[in-house]
């Protein structure tokens, strides 16, 4: 649906932000179980075969707009990453990291809010997950990584925290980063800076 130099058509454009501005607000007033495909065309005031032109059906279209903000998310993160020297770890500058990361949803705030408490918050967490992974791997790729069990452990709680950001107002985001990193990853950084060290 896009012209041959791969931009996509204006009308396209306004047809799924259509789409999407409906399937949003749906989303948050009655939960993602309780929406049809008329739902949404009604809203976007389209009919359903423009509709089927884009998605085959909502749960496409929800995977869709979980992949495009994950898409964001690594970008966003990664520019923020190439900021920080990753040679020494610091509570400090791990708990920047993370502030960072969690920060990058602050333009699709309130689409994670509706997507995690639309009762269909599972599809984003699953989705979240691989991302999440692979911004661990930006850090750790130079010392082996880490064990799965630490991984997990790290993964779940920044989703937790990417949730919990989302979903409430936070003033404090670099505070909170901080206190979690010391009280939840302390011992995770002494072991990959120990690591590092004997790699060097």
């Amino acid at each position: 649906m896009g012209k041959k130099d791969g931009t996509v058509d204006l009308r396209i454009k306004r047809t799924q932000a259509a789409i999407r501005a409906s399937f949003f607000e749906l989303v948050e007033k009655k939960g993602f179980e309780h929406i049809s495909v008329k739902d949404i065309t009604d809203g976007a005031m389209i009919s359903r075969n423009t509709f089927y032109l884009h998605y085959a059906d909502k749960y496409e279209l929800l995977n869709k707009i979980c992949d495009d903000l994950m898409r964001t998310l690594f970008f966003r993160v990664g520019k923020q990453l190439r900021r920080v020297q990753k040679n020494y770890f610091t509570p400090e500058s791990v708990a920047t990291i993370i502030s960072l990361g969690i920060s990058a949803v602050d333009s699709d705030k309130e689409a994670y809010k509706v997507l995690f408490n639309g009762s269909n918050g599972d599809v984003l967490t699953e989705k979240l997950k691989p991302v999440i992974s692979r911004i661990l791997d930006l850090f750790t790729d130079d010392i082996g990584g880490v064990d799965v069990f630490s991984r997990e452990y790290i993964v779940s709680g920044i989703i937790g925290l990417i949730k919990y950001y989302a979903t409430h107002e936070i003033d404090d985001i670099e505070q909170k980063c901080l206190y979690f990193t010391g009280l939840h990853l302390g011992k995770i950084i002494e072991f990959a800076n120990e690591k590092r060290e004997k790699l060097i």
